[in-house]
């Protein structure tokens, strides 16, 4: 089943082309529930849910605009409500791949009768047309950046004054680099390499900065956009290929690094009555 649900996921989405295994890894959590239509045998279509969460619905484009979709989501829905829950979301933030509705099915999603209630962007920067210039920023005539090596109550502290759900992210160990003031964190991020997502099979070696911030003092002073700048240099001279931006509501803020939106993710979801 795994190969041809893993078939039937690609033709769909050629851009995320994925091998069986990495299907498996980025999509099919301990939790996860599979209902499949067949014709003639054959499945032809399939819905992956987590919980409350629709993770991904996907039909064969041989056998699309058939009411196959639709006849696969009322089955999910039926599966939910038959197991206490009531509502369905698309997506859901223990995802791997997909987090929410992608643009080319949001339609298909409202139709059905569900509601949008936010988005977020993925991005991207092919790491070989980038090059590091300190003079277009002007962060550095305040701040100074490098790798943090402080205690890590002062970290927690400086990021707690962010989000504080970004705290158990920076562990002991984590690489995380920083804009400091006179010894004081003022921006921060924690660094990947090598990140294990969908995009790493089709784009080479995948890099990341993620959960940045700026305590609320220090922001409106360019030091966010230099760092991530540094961090972006970093990734290039340590071999990736692909900086990527995971989750984010600020587009326009790394498109001045130029950073690309690769998929818009809607965020949707229904009553289940």
């Amino acid at each position: 089943m795994l190969e041809n649900l893993t078939n039937i996921f690609n033709s769909c989405y050629p851009q995320f082309r994925m091998s069986p295994d990495r299907f498996k890894s980025l999509i099919l959590g301990e939790n996860a529930h599979i209902l499949t239509h067949e014709e003639q045998g054959d499945i032809t279509a399939f819905a992956i849910t987590e919980n409350a969460a629709l993770k991904l619905i996907c039909v064969s484009p041989d056998h699309q605009r058939q009411g196959i979709g639709t006849h696969l989501l009322k089955q999910t829905e039926d599966h939910l409500k038959a197991n206490g829950f009531t509502t369905i979301y698309t997506g859901g933030v223990t995802s791997n791949f997909l987090i929410g509705a992608d643009q080319q099915s949001a339609d298909f999603f409202v139709k059905q009768g569900f509601s949008t209630v936010g988005k977020c962007d993925e991005m991207l920067l092919q790491l070989r047309d980038y090059t590091f210039n300190e003079s277009l920023f002007r962060g550095h005539q305040t701040a100074e950046y490098g790798w943090y090596k402080g205690e890590i109550t002062a970290l927690h502290k400086a990021v707690a004054q962010v989000d504080e759900s970004w705290v158990q992210y920076f562990t002991e160990g984590a690489k995380v680099y920083t804009a400091t003031i006179k010894g004081e964190i003022a921006s921060f991020c924690l660094v990947s390499t090598d990140v294990a997502n969908y995009l790493t099979d089709a784009y080479g070696r995948v890099g990341m900065p993620g959960c940045v911030g700026t305590v609320p003092k220090h922001r409106n002073k360019g030091i966010a956009i230099e760092m991530i700048a540094h961090v972006t240099q970093y990734l290039k001279e340590s071999g990736m290929d692909i900086s990527f931006i995971y989750f984010t509501g600020v587009a326009d803020w790394y498109k001045k690094l130029d950073y690309q939106v690769f998929l818009t993710e809607i965020f949707m979801q229904k009553q289940l009555t």
